[in-house]
């Protein structure tokens, strides 16, 4: 029975009245027995009141009790959302952040599919030969990407802070871990943003949409096996000191002609965000500016971006121009039939080249699904070599879906065969250098930080096309082989 107030009024008034009449109905009473039943009723009247008190207070208790426990309750999911402050602390009056991600998967790979001939395959491509190289299928462990990093922030004055950056590899497949071999740099920061000097820091044109990737932006499924990468067996790399992006470009790596680089020797500004609008500028200072005057190499690169991400709604745009970097000579060392790279491009005297790239991305996000389209053009051009110009077009679009702690994936990406220009003028054939990739993936998030991960993913190269996995690449394999490969992965991040 529910209590209210008016009933116990009334109860009270009962008792009240009852225990003034008490006295006359025993002068009333015929006998000691009638007044003897009328004491006892009146006592249970009394034990009754006092028990509907007593469960009144404890009803109003144990409201009290589940009010608490929703309170902790709330408490908890908002703490649960936050990132955990355990991994901040206070050196001298610097505030220093420690941060990460282990990220290991076992799978399969395979490359197959190899192209065999005797004549070359195009204007850029020469001959595979009878027996080029194949990647049967093998069970192996992928690191991708994992890092620790240390940074930092001490406040100046006048809103002005000093920055830190320290950011290291971790090669938990075997593979060697670096120290400081990953985004690094040391700045300054306030109201108008950042300023900061560095090396191996990922360029603006690499920011653009890495964050947008549903694949994490690295291992199999990446939608880099098409990004930034005109194919060649270009993969994703770290910058390599001495013979990299942004600091000299005299024998540069064929790797160099990836357009999903970090940069050494680079002094970046980014600005803060203005209504949803921000930008990234960055130069590669021109150390390794040739001192001969008869071969005058200037090797420099300038990035730039801009971004507008408000409530939906994601748009950016990513230019970068590389000045003596010689991609387009680099790429032309590789050995169609084994898929390595051969000797490296040493630039004669007068040499030069110009490497551009622009790219475009859109995002939309509908409830609890996000849709990704993304547009690259990269283009070479070299006064060096019998080809002097290669550009291609490529297009990545993904949709990814969350329902509770699961997600679904899907992703398609086509890179075109473009075009080229011969040093003679004749005609240029680019044919056979054309891929597409799909890529499936399901992840299951244990809590805000850790997962479990599917993923799938397949290229399928035409016959004189060499693009591999952005991130954790197969080996080696003859032009025209597909690279596929399975993933079963887990991931924390703190």
């Amino acid at each position: 029975m529910k209590l209210t107030k008016r009933s116990l009024q009334k109860t009270a008034i009962s008792a009240c009245v009852a225990g003034a009449l008490l006295p006359l109905g025993a002068y009333a009473a015929d006998d000691t027995q009638t007044m003897k039943a009328e004491i006892e009723a009146l006592k249970r009247e009394i034990r009754e009141l006092r028990g509907l008190i007593k469960g009144s207070r404890e009803e109003a208790a144990s409201k009290r009790e589940v009010s608490a426990l929703q309170k902790e309750v709330r408490e908890a999911k908002a703490a649960a959302t936050k990132p955990s402050q355990d991994k901040t602390l206070t050196v001298l009056g610097t505030t220093v952040t420690l941060y990460g991600t282990l990220n290991a998967d076992a799978g399969t790979v395979e490359r197959t599919g190899a192209t065999v001939s005797a004549t070359p395959l195009n204007s850029l491509v020469g001959a595979p030969g009878a027996t080029p190289t194949e990647l049967p299928s093998r069970n192996t462990l992928r690191s991708n990407s994992s890092n620790f990093g240390i940074r930092g922030k001490r406040d100046l004055w006048g809103g002005l802070s000093a920055i830190f950056q320290i950011e290291s590899s971790i090669g938990k497949d075997g593979g060697a871990s670096t120290l400081a071999g990953r985004d690094t740099f040391i700045g300054l920061s306030g109201g108008f943003g950042s300023v900061l000097y560095g090396g191996n820091i990922d360029s603006p044109y690499k920011r653009g949409v890495q964050g947008k990737d549903p694949f994490y932006a690295t291992g199999i499924a990446t939608q880099k096996g098409i990004l930034g990468s005109p194919g060649f067996n270009v993969t994703s790399v770290n910058a390599v000191a001495g013979v990299t992006v942004g600091g000299n470009a005299a024998g540069a790596q064929q790797q160099n002609a990836g357009f999903d680089a970090r940069l050494n020797n680079l002094v970046m500004y980014r600005s803060p965000v203005f209504n949803g609008f921000s930008g990234e500028i960055g130069y590669g200072l021109n150390e390794q500016k040739s001192t001969s005057a008869g071969a005058q190499i200037n090797p420099g690169v300038w990035s730039l971006l801009g971004r507008y991400e408000m409530g939906p709604i994601f748009v950016s745009y990513a230019f970068e121009r590389r000045k003596d970097v010689f991609g387009l000579n680099s790429l032309t060392t590789l050995v169609p039939g084994t898929g390595v790279t051969g000797a490296l491009f040493v630039p004669p005297a007068g040499a030069s080249s110009t490497d551009t790239g622009n790219k475009l991305g859109l995002g939309y996000k509908f409830g609890n699904t996000d849709a990704l389209l993304v547009w690259e053009n990269l283009e070479y051009e070299t006064n060096a070599g019998p080809v002097t110009k290669y550009a291609r077009d490529a297009w990545v679009a993904s949709v990814s879906h969350r329902l509770g702690s699961h997600r679904g994936i899907v992703s398609y990406g086509t890179a075109e065969r473009g075009s080229c220009t011969l040093a003679g003028g004749a005609a240029c054939s680019t044919a056979g250098l054309g891929a597409k990739q799909w890529a499936l993936g399901y992840v299951y998030n244990l809590d805000n930080v850790s997962a479990l991960y599917a993923f799938w993913t397949k290229i399928t190269n035409e016959s004189a096309a060499a693009y591999n996995f952005g991130v954790s690449g197969a080996p080696a394999a003859g032009v025209g082989a597909d690279p596929q490969a399975l993933a079963l992965g887990v991931r924390y991040q703190f």
